[in-house]
């Protein structure tokens, strides 16, 4: 009983504090991930730390998102991309702004 009990509070705090994977949305015959505000912010924190480290240990910014893939990040963000002056900025078409 105790266990249903908290995985019913952990399903319910998960639902409101939109800590949950991105929910997916139908839009005409294909399916979208939709993140949250939050979710998307993350994302954007934890790319622009990857950059940071890269700029820190190899003694300047990464040429590109695919010169930090697999040491600083798994793989190249669908959501996120560097400019020609190394800012952190939406990939074309992200469902984060």
């Amino acid at each position: 009983m105790k266990a249903l009990v908290s995985a019913g509070l952990a399903a319910l705090a998960c639902v409101a504090l939109s800590g949950c994977p991105a929910q997916v949305v139908k839009e005409g015959a294909q399916e979208v991930p939709k993140l949250s505000v939050a979710q998307c912010a993350e994302n954007r924190d934890i790319f622009q730390k990857a950059v940071d480290a890269y700029t820190l240990l190899e003694d300047g910014p990464p040429p590109n998102e695919a010169a930090m893939v697999p040491n600083y990040i798994h793989e190249q963000s669908p959501y996120f991309d560097l400019d020609a002056q190394g800012h952190v900025v939406p990939a074309p078409n992200s469902i984060c702004k």
